[in-house]
């Protein structure tokens, strides 16, 4: 069994990647991005983990502490990350596990197409939702039992898992929501295709490749009122696997 890809530290997560290092912002950067994976730590270690020359360290430390998101343990040998950075961190939106490479080869892909995008998600424990869009004017809401695109997340998982997340949709809606009657058939037709075309509604969803126990799947759509073309959406979905290859399980089962 390989191996997955080295999980990214927090100093490559706080670098812009192919970018050069310059700048008092960036240098904070690095040093910050340091301090979250070597912390509690010395100057002279951060100067020799980041390259950078002992006063640019010293400059970067001084300038994260007056923004309150590093300081000096007792006896200002060694430098934390304080409660308060966490507490910010706390409440923030954070791209979900594996969408920043997504919408790196969607965005590459949609170059000079006339097509629209959304990307979504649906975790075991949480709902259904749309996360990036190219539309103007975007709905984040998804019809749990209507949806093409809820259909495709939810051939992720088994059908004992579906049956679970169902029951809890259907909880969480008081019974307002009701199943309709092909659900079942367009999850399984989902599950074994990995993608559904329904030319009617101009729409063409597809599983991607997930991280963990999440499902992810993207929306192929026109714009306006022209017409989508189902073989369009399979060269796009090349170009976005030239991006970043294996990110469709079944690109084999679809067909122009």
């Amino acid at each position: 069994m390989t191996s997955g890809p080295a999980r990214p530290t927090a100093h490559d997560l706080c670098q812009a990647p192919g970018a050069a290092l310059s700048g008092s912002a960036a240098r904070a950067l690095r040093v910050l991005g340091l301090v979250l994976d070597h912390g509690p730590v010395t100057p002279a270690r951060l100067t020799a983990l980041s390259g950078l020359g002992r006063t640019a360290v010293h400059r970067a430390i001084h300038a994260l502490m007056d923004q309150g998101f590093i300081r000096y343990q007792l006896g200002k040998t060694h430098v934390i990350v304080t409660a308060g950075l966490r507490a910010r961190l706390e409440g923030a939106f954070f791209s979900p596990a594996g969408i920043d490479a997504i919408s790196a080869a969607v965005e590459a892909a949609l170059k000079h197409r006339r097509l629209q995008c959304d990307i979504a998600v649906l975790p075991p424990d949480g709902p259904a939702r749309i996360v990036e869009t190219t539309a103007p004017d975007p709905d984040l809401e998804i019809d749990f039992f209507g949806s093409d695109l809820a259909s495709v997340l939810l051939s992720h998982f088994t059908p004992v898992e579906v049956t679970r997340l169902t029951a809890r949709v259907l909880r969480e809606t008081g019974g307002e929501s009701s199943v309709e009657r092909d659900f079942l058939d367009r999850y399984r037709q989902a599950q074994y295709q990995g993608f559904l075309w329904n030319a009617a509604q101009n729409s063409f969803c597809v599983r991607l490749l997930a991280e963990g126990d999440q499902a992810v799947a993207i929306r192929l759509f026109s714009r306006g009122t022209a017409r989508l073309r189902k073989g369009d959406c399979v060269e796009t979905m090349r170009a976005m696997g030239r991006e970043l290859p294996r990110m469709f399980p079944k690109i084999a089962a679809i067909n122009d």
